[in-house]
């Protein structure tokens, strides 16, 4: 098994600062950033060219909302999980798995690796 295998993530945010930020958390905590897109429209080939196991997903995009790529990543990676991370919204919406407020940063690292069933972690573990 890959030892990124479950551990993909593809960042879609509007804001290249917090592009590079979360491409730089992912990285120090062993996640393989799949791809960035600052749009949804720009995210949707990406989704299906990686399937990645993670979507984050920024609410207020121009072009595309975060609701609306989650349908489109819904119909096209149904494996795919998304998580809200967004600094306008107070709790998890509907159309994500999981959700952190940009505030919280520093735990959205950790929340993914809680998302991957423990037999894939422990193969992970145990290959790095």
């Amino acid at each position: 098994m890959n030892e990124h295998e479950g551990r993909t993530v593809l960042i879609v945010d509007d804001d290249e600062d917090v592009r590079d930020a979360l491409r730089l958390l992912f990285e120090m905590e062993g996640f393989e950033v799949a791809g960035e897109a600052a749009t949804g429209l720009d995210a949707i080939p990406l989704v299906l060219q990686h399937h990645p196991r993670f979507v984050i997903v920024d609410y207020l995009m121009p072009l595309m909302n975060g609701s609306t790529l989650a349908q489109v990543v819904r119909g096209v990676s149904p494996d795919t999980k998304i998580v809200a991370f967004s600094a306008v919204l107070e709790s998890k919406p509907v159309w994500a798995d999981a959700f952190l407020s940009k505030s919280h940063i520093n735990e959205l690292a950790p929340m993914l690796t809680a998302l991957i069933p423990d037999e894939t972690r422990g193969a992970a573990q145990a290959s790095g």
